[in-house]
C-alpha cells in the first residue's frame, strides 16, 4: 500500500459516519464512504485511489462511482495533461440531498399517490358493499397527507418563491393526519 493513500483516524470516522448515513437511506455503504473520501481530499481523486484508500475492489469502485454520478452528487472530470479521469464531489450539500429527495423521495410518493388513486377508484365501484365508504375515507385521509408531503418535499427540494406562511401551513396540516 502507498503510504501516501493512507487515511487518517478522522478521515476513517468521518467515512463510516457517511456510510451508515446513507445506509439508512437504503443506499450501499461504499457510496457514503466513497463521497466522503472524495469530499475530504483537496485534489480529485482516480478510482484507484479511491480503491486503495477504502480498500475496494476495482469493480465496487466503478459502479459505486457511476451510481454517485447518477444521483448528481459526484463529478467525473479530467486534470490538465492527464488522460485518466479523476472524481470530486458536489460540494453543495444542499445541491447533493435535494437531487436524492428530487429523485427518489418525491418518486417514491408520486407512485404510492397513484397506487392509492387506484384503490380508491376500484372501491368506488364496489361502494354498495358494508364497511367500502368506511375504507374509501380512510384511504383518502391517507392519500390526502402524502399529497401534502409530497407538496413539502417538492417546496424543500425546489426552493423557488415559496413564503414561510405557506410552509408553515403545509407542516401544519401535515400534522393534522
Amino acid at each position: 500500500m502507498n503510504p501516501k493513500l493512507k487515511m487518517s483516524e478522522e478521515e476513517i470516522a468521518f467515512s463510516e459516519i457517511i456510510g451508515d448515513l446513507v445506509e439508512q437511506w437504503g443506499f450501499i455503504r461504499h457510496l457514503g464512504r466513497i463521497w466522503s473520501l472524495l469530499f475530504l481530499k483537496q485534489k480529485p481523486l482516480s478510482p484507484s485511489d479511491i480503491q486503495e484508500f477504502l480498500s475496494l475492489s476495482a469493480g465496487s469502485v466503478s459502479s459505486s462511482l457511476s451510481e454517485l454520478q447518477t444521483w448528481g452528487v459526484v463529478k467525473r472530470i479530467r486534470m490538465a495533461g492527464d488522460r485518466n479521469f479523476y472524481y470530486e464531489p458536489e460540494l453543495h450539500i444542499w445541491k447533493s440531498v435535494s437531487n436524492v429527495l428530487r429523485n427518489r423521495e418525491i418518486r417514491i410518493l408520486e407512485e404510492a399517490n397513484r397506487g392509492l388513486s387506484g384503490l380508491i377508484e376500484r372501491l368506488h365501484s364496489r361502494s354498495k358493499e358494508e364497511g367500502v365508504d368506511f375504507q374509501v375515507k380512510r384511504l383518502k385521509q391517507i392519500r390526502e397527507a402524502m399529497e401534502t408531503a409530497f407538496l413539502l418535499f417538492s417546496a424543500l427540494v425546489n426552493g423557488g418563491p415559496l413564503s414561510l406562511p405557506k410552509v408553515g401551513r403545509l407542516f401544519d396540516k401535515f400534522r393534522s393526519f
